[in-house]
């Protein structure tokens, strides 16, 4: 039987889909850049975050946040200038562009710490009535790159229904997993590693968790495991990681090379906040640390000399007067489960999401799965919500649902490697950044229920 909706939201829906058929009127003159002002909010200890806001003529204007894509594409400010007044020109916002700090210097978790500050701050001193009282808004977010990946964390975290919260996160190329699984070589199914300890589910995570299955049936991993014993396994078709490494505009060298510098040690790059796409799941890569030699645990106990003889053999034995760097943890590829997000009794609402990438990117698999991700979530909340059940009934029931969550999270792709900042190579830059205002205007506006 199929699921009724609340009258609004069938309304809603309508909306937004007749909003992705029809061609929205872009705009070709160059936009004026609205009035800026230059804020630095204090980080307590740490310095400040230096916020540009970009006042909006109408009072009553959506707030959005703009995040720079980071030292990915680090000269670029005029066309985050573009990209600020085309974005203020077609979302009529008050657009706040947070300059996070990301470098050598200001590693992870700074840059998250910046836009969670950022964001706080927004909330406190944007989201007022006439009478400078706070109120309870929605907020959009949007960015690419670094900027990306710090859009999708403040999306996925800061949105608690009852609250100010952000309804709306366009994200180009986002960086969601700096894992970099496409650097590990391949494996074979059957030799994959295990994580290090038990994830939250024993599902793999490419696996749909609301489907239907017979627990009394070998699971599929084991189905796999048999298949691959009696024939070899096919090569996997290559990655848009390996397809497009060599991009001029975002190589993998230089995505690589930024994960070295903002990261400072290499467990980190496993932090939620930092790779979001580990809300979802459980990462594909795992750190093998060496052993270490504990010379004290290798002695013979029954050594016929005393302990401090001992201790002075050892002393100048160990002594090297050109000590060798220690070694480091191997990055070696394993198997991923799926994780469920937003956990239960969380309050998290997820926003309405569109999500782009440049067809010859190579994050563009990054992006597609993120999308997916996204909509199994959307689909698994909205069918506990009003059905009270987390697996799917039946294939109609599955496909209503599949059709409601893929309307909230649009997926497109640009020519190219797509990129906002780009705009030497990507000539459709304005477009796209011209339909994303439109979209966060159309979102962002008022409902009432």
């Amino acid at each position: 039987m199929r699921p009724l909706l609340r009258p609004w939201t069938t309304a809603s829906l309508r909306s937004r889909s007749a909003f992705s058929l029809v061609s929205v009127r872009l705009l070709s003159a160059a936009h004026a850049l609205p009035r800026c002002e230059h804020i630095a909010v204090p980080s307590r200890s740490n310095g400040s975050l230096s916020v540009d806001l970009f006042h909006s003529s109408t009072p009553s204007s959506p707030v959005l946040i703009y995040l720079p894509p980071g030292p990915v594409i680090p000269e670029s400010a005029e066309e985050q200038t573009r990209i600020i007044s085309t974005l203020s020109a077609t979302s009529g916002a008050t657009v706040a562009r947070l300059n996070f700090r990301a470098s050598s210097q200001h590693q992870f978790p700074t840059p998250v710490h910046d836009v969670l500050l950022g964001y706080d701050w927004v909330c406190q001193n944007l989201l007022q009535d006439g009478f400078s009282r706070p109120i309870i808004g929605r907020v959009g977010v949007c960015g690419e790159l670094v900027g990306g990946s710090l859009s999708v964390m403040l999306a996925l975290t800061e949105c608690r229904s009852g609250e100010s919260r952000v309804a709306a996160a366009a994200v180009n190329n986002p960086i969601v997993d700096w894992v970099f699984p496409d650097e590990l070589p391949t494996v074979a199914e059957a030799e994959l590693l295990e994580p290090a300890a038990p994830d939250e589910t024993a599902m793999l995570a490419d696996e749909d968790p609301m489907a239907l299955s017979d627990r009394s049936q070998p699971d599929s991993h084991t189905n796999r495991t048999m298949k691959d014993g009696k024939r070899s396994a096919k090569l996997p078709p290559r990655t848009t990681w390996q397809l497009y490494g060599d991009d001029n505009s975002i190589p993998t060298v230089t995505l690589s090379a930024e994960r070295d510098v903002l990261f400072r040690r290499p467990e980190h790059v496993f932090d939620r906040f930092a790779s979001p796409m580990h809300c979802f799941r459980s990462p594909h890569g795992l750190l093998l640390y060496p052993n270490q030699d504990d010379v004290w645990a290798s002695e013979q106990l029954d050594s016929p000399l005393d302990i401090e003889t001992r201790m002075d053999l050892s002393h100048y034995q160990s002594y090297d007067p050109s000590p060798s760097a220690p070694d480091l943890p191997v990055l070696a590829r394993c198997r991923a489960y799926a994780r469920i997000y937003p956990p239960a009794g969380s309050n998290l609402s997820l926003p309405e999401w569109r999500i782009s990438a440049g067809s010859q990117s190579p994050l563009l698999d990054q992006a597609s799965d993120l999308a997916k991700m996204i909509r199994r979530s959307v689909a698994r909340h909205t069918l506990k919500k009003r059905m009270g059940r987390i697996r799917w009934q039946d294939t109609a029931e599955k496909g209503y649902y599949e059709d409601f969550a893929n309307d909230r999270v649009a997926l497109e792709t640009f020519a190219g490697a797509g990129l906002w900042a780009d705009q030497t190579n990507n000539k459709q830059w304005e477009a796209q950044v011209e339909q994303m205002g439109q979209w966060m205007k159309e979102v962002l506006k008022p409902e009432f229920t």
